[in-house]
């Protein structure tokens, strides 16, 4: 046994390298563990060679395993660390983040801005669905900082002011958790953001200026002279005005543009440096309209006249036409706080009132294309939704009459700047026309979303908000609409309207009216020869086309019978002659004194176009207001109405109304309709109001 073991080391040593057999020294093995056998004999070799490198051998382990090679170090570039995300901000409600800016002490070291807001507790909403945006925490904070007292939940007992930047009311009052915009208590104005801008660049605009929605105005300040000459505003503005601001009109303010009128930076913003405890309403001015008029008022002899001239300073600036859908064609009574009765009371304002002067239609005058322009701009903020597009489309109506009445060429700023109605920016407007024959911002404005919407705005029966709907339905033509793409379900008056949408929007020469009038009034004789049947709208007035034909219809009952029903047979007989083709809207009741029929008709001849037409039937007593009011035009009547309204009157299609008591909290209620004066001729109702007789021609405004 000895003898082979002798053996196997001999045949081992030979194989050795030399270097190995004759190293003396003694290797420690390269990994921890027992040395096996094999390895001591390689470290006991007494060879006289030079040793060789010790070969790589596995552990006789088997069950250890290797630990990783270590990886050599490379000299490497020095790279700049990674930028990290920035810091996330925590999401909060609106609510919450101004608790958070009521609940944070005020910090001394920050800047002090100014206080113009001091005073005023003020709740502001941005329309944030969810989570207050960036620009809403930047006002919230600007609020606060300008010493505004912001709060987080709305508190008619405490809040002075609301601040919204909602197209429409509908996400406001849900943050003011109402469901109507009359459940505002009405000393709270409702003002958009840029009324706190015009602080920021000067002192705060007039209220009014800034209102966020048409209607729902602020109070107009009127100042009055007392006993020593100085002037006191009736109606508190919270804010002290400037005598250069009190006499911006309203086409200074809304003329101008977004892109001019930029809020503030959205950024870190310094902490506010004064306290933010809540107040009273009573701590700061107060904006409470006028409500008693007690006999130991010292203002009590005023209140008459700053209704009035707060009234006059408004209708002078609402006068102008603008196409809202008016769903009572009763025009609202001022903002008077008198519950009682008006009485006739002081003479017009001096710049006077539209429907006083008998006015030429000027046509092709030494501005036409100016106006033009102007005019496609005005229309393309009208197809667009928001206030601020509202109020710039009013303040073109207002210039574009002066601008056509203009004498001779505008050639410079300053003379367009002396036209009435015309403000900076329209007189800016009005040098690029002059100068470059064009208009930029109508190629900016004039965007595709506009232009489909402008499409479907020439549906019948299709106002603005519905074609916005329809456009973020994903509906893009016509055919979408038909289609149904994005669930859109038309109505039959709406399917028409299509169907036939080029002939309803294309306008028909005076002729062709004509021919239909003199086609249908026969028809209507024959089933009454009393009827007293008459055309009205643009066709009446004169006017070389017309959008669609207007007919009155009525009776002298002076024999004990009337019109009712008259409208039934004729609609049936016009359309068994092929004159009436489809119906757009039927009345309630056509047996009816008074009953509204819309369709559309044609000359009955082949390739004759649909043409709109309505019928109108009205009591014998009211033909007069009939007449008048479906006369026109648009902004005739609405200075007629105006003034029958500051005269102490109302005025609507059924006659002049006297006596007339509305409802304080909702001034398009009449809680009395008051008595007819008069209504049955034209002539007596521009005798009462004290406006000169005018034939329909020489009513023409727009």
């Amino acid at each position: 046994m000895l003898e082979r073991t002798a053996k196997k080391r001999e045949k081992r040593d030979e194989a050795l390298p030399r270097r190995a057999r004759q190293s003396p020294k003694v290797s420690a093995p390269c990994h921890g563990g027992t040395i096996s056998e094999d390895e001591s004999i390689i470290s006991i070799s007494t060879s006289s060679r030079p040793s060789s490198p010790p070969p790589i051998r596995k552990l006789t382990k088997p069950s250890a395993k290797p630990p990783p090679k270590p990886k050599p170090v490379v000299q490497s570039k020095s790279v700049p660390p990674k930028k990290g995300k920035k810091k996330e901000k925590v999401k909060m409600y609106p609510k919450d983040y101004a608790q958070m800016l009521l609940d944070q002490p005020p910090d001394p070291s920050a800047k002090r801005r100014q206080q113009f807001l001091k005073g005023m507790n003020i709740f502001y909403t941005g329309g944030d669905m969810t989570w207050a945006s960036d620009a809403t925490r930047g006002r919230m904070d600007l609020i606060v900082q300008h010493g505004g007292n912001l709060f987080p939940v709305f508190d008619p007992a405490l809040v002075t002011h609301i601040i919204s930047e909602t197209s429409s009311p509908e996400p406001m009052l849900r943050a003011l958790g109402l469901k109507k915009l009359g459940e505002v208590p009405d000393h709270i104005p409702i003002v958009k953001w840029n009324w706190v801008v015009s602080g920021q660049e000067g002192a705060l605009g007039p209220l009014w200026e800034f209102a966020a929605y048409a209607n729902r105005i602020p109070p107009i300040d009127v100042p009055v002279r007392s006993g020593k000459g100085k002037e006191r505003a009736i109606v508190a503005d919270q804010s002290r005005i400037s005598a250069k601001q009190r006499k911006r009109s309203i086409h200074d303010s809304e003329d101008e543009e977004d892109d001019e009128r930029q809020g503030p930076q959205v950024g870190p913003l310094q902490s506010p440096p004064s306290s933010r405890r809540l107040t009273a309403r009573t701590d700061g001015p107060s904006t409470s309209r006028v409500k008693t008029e007690a006999a130991d008022d010292p203002l009590a002899e005023f209140y008459a006249k700053a209704r009035f001239d707060r009234d006059n300073a408004w209708s002078r600036h609402g006068e102008a036409g603008e196409d809202e859908d008016e769903t009572d064609i009763d025009e609202p009574a001022s903002d008077s706080d008198d519950d009682t009765a008006q009485k006739p009371g002081p003479p017009p304002p001096k710049g006077g009132w539209t429907c006083d002067s008998k006015e030429a239609q000027v046509k092709n005058g030494p501005n036409e294309f100016i106006a033009k322009k102007l005019e496609e701009l005005m229309h393309l903020h009208k197809a667009k939704p928001g206030m601020d597009n509202h109020w710039r489309a009013f303040s073109y109506t207002k210039a574009l009459r002066p601008i056509r009445k203009h004498p001779k060429p505008i050639r410079s700023y300053s003379e367009a700047r002396k036209i009435k109605g015309v403000a900076h920016k329209t007189a800016l407007k009005i040098m690029e026309i002059v100068e470059t024959g064009d208009l930029r911002r109508i190629g900016y404005e004039n965007t595709a979303d506009v232009q489909i919407r402008k499409l479907f705005q020439g549906i019948y029966g299709v106002g603005q908000q519905t074609a916005y709907q329809w456009y973020a339905a994903g509906c893009r033509s016509l055919k979408d609409l038909k289609a149904g793409k994005g669930g859109v379900t038309l109505t039959p008056a709406q399917k028409i309207g299509i169907e036939f949408y080029d002939d309803i929007n294309d306008r028909m020469p005076r002729e062709e009216a004509q021919a239909l009038f003199e086609l249908i009034k026969p028809i209507a004789l024959e089933i009454n020869p009393k009827l007293e049947v008459e055309i009205m709208g643009s066709y009446r007035r004169g006017k070389a086309d017309c959008g669609d034909i207007d007919i009155m219809i009525t009776r002298c009952p002076d024999d004990g019978k009337t019109h009712a029903g008259i409208l039934h047979h004729l609609l049936k007989a016009l359309h068994e002659k092929n004159i009436i083709t489809e119906d757009l809207a039927l009345p309630e009741d056509p047996f009816d004194n008074e009953a509204i029929y819309r369709g559309l008709c044609r000359l009955p001849k082949f390739g004759s176009r649909r043409r709109r037409i309505d019928f109108l039937t009205v009591p014998w007593k009211s033909r007069g207001a009939a007449l008048l009011y479906y006369t026109g035009d648009d902004i005739f009547n609405r200075s007629m109405r105006l003034k029958a309204n500051r005269l102490g009157y109302s005025l609507n299609q059924k006659g002049l109304f006297a006596g007339v008591v509305r409802d304080p909290r909702n001034r398009t209620v009449k809680t009395n309709t008051g008595n007819i004066v008069a209504s049955e001729t034209e002539e007596e109702i521009f005798r009462m109001l004290g406006v000169p007789f005018q034939l329909p021609h020489q009513r023409v405004r727009g």
